[in-house]
Order: C-alpha cells, then sequence, then structure tokens
C-alpha cells in the first residue's frame, strides 16, 4: 500500500477531531455544578471558631480575681483556656479568618462582658456562676460544632472542648456546693 499525499491531511484531520472531542469530554457543561470548594471550613466551623476565642480570652481577666476557694480550680481553667486558645487561633489562620473579635462589646451567654469583669471585680463570689455559665455555654456550643461542623480538626477540638468542659463543670460544682 502506498501512501498519497493526501493521507497527511485526513491523518491531521481526524487527530484535529480527536483532539476537540476530547477537549468537550474534558470541560464542564454549563449545567455542572461548580467545583466543591477547597476549604474544609464551613460556616459553622468559622462562627465557632470565631466565638469561642473571645469566650477564652475575655474569661481569662476573670480568673485573676478568683476567691481563695476558687482559686486552684481558676488556676487550672485558666491553662486549659490558654492551650485551647493556642489551637483555635491556628485553625483560625488556616481558615483564613481575620484576627479581630466580631463579638467585642455583645452581651452573650458565656461571654464575660467589660460589665461582667467589673461585677466580678467589686465582688469575686459572684464569679462562680459566671464560670458555670461560660462551662455550660461553652459545651452547647462545642456540641453544635460537632454536630454541624465540617471541618474534621476542629469537630475534634469541639468534642475535646465539650469533654472538658464536662469535667470542670462537675469540678466547679465540686468546690462551689459542698
Amino acid at each position: 500500500m502506498t501512501l498519497s499525499s493526501a493521507t497527511p491531511g485526513r491523518f491531521r484531520a481526524l487527530w484535529g477531531g480527536a483532539l476537540l472531542l476530547l477537549a468537550a469530554c474534558a470541560s464542564p457543561s454549563p449545567a455542572s455544578p461548580p467545583p466543591p470548594s477547597s476549604s474544609p471550613f464551613n460556616p459553622t466551623d468559622t462562627a465557632w471558631i470565631q466565638l469561642m476565642i473571645p469566650m477564652n480570652e475575655q474569661l481569662l481577666p476573670a480568673l485573676d480575681v478568683a476567691p481563695p476557694a476558687l482559686a486552684p480550680f481558676a488556676a487550672d481553667l485558666r491553662a486549659s483556656h490558654e492551650e485551647e486558645l493556642g489551637h483555635l487561633r491556628r485553625l483560625r489562620d488556616r481558615a483564613g479568618l481575620p484576627d479581630a473579635n466580631p463579638h467585642a462589646g455583645h452581651q452573650m451567654p458565656g461571654l464575660v462582658s467589660e460589665a461582667d469583669l467589673a461585677a466580678i471585680r467589686l465582688d469575686p463570689s459572684t464569679l462562680a456562676v459566671k464560670l458555670r455559665e461560660h462551662l455550660d455555654q461553652a459545651a452547647l456550643l462545642a456540641r453544635g460544632e460537632q454536630d454541624s461542623g465540617g471541618d474534621p480538626e476542629t469537630r475534634d477540638l469541639a468534642a475535646s472542648i465539650a469533654a472538658a468542659r464536662a469535667a470542670q463543670s462537675a469540678e466547679l460544682a465540686a468546690v462551689t456546693d459542698p
């Protein structure tokens, strides 16, 4: 069999047609859904991180004025909250969230406001009530993150915090309710 001069042209046409067909198969159709986001963080994750950081940060100054009966518990609570803050800040950075506190000035259960801190400084015996509220609210929020969060590392931290808050609540009850 001999090759005619038309054969290379046919080959190019077939090859070009094959490339067009492959390109058409590779590109998504207009009705295709958009590709999934590359971020594992969903809105629950980001909201939880952005709330837990100020909850922990704003509690720390209140722990400094713990009455003597609560001082050892307050010291342990400070250590656990500071450790959690390290994890939460790393998650915040990984999620690309800003450092700003979107809850500044808010009055929310479990969040120690400036007014709460002033009241605790005037009467440190009121700290136990605020601690109980803080521990309960943080546990509730952590369970919400576990149920609805998208990032596995964030959900794992929430599980750890939920367990810690349950133990801390029991310890607080033992210290304050003889």
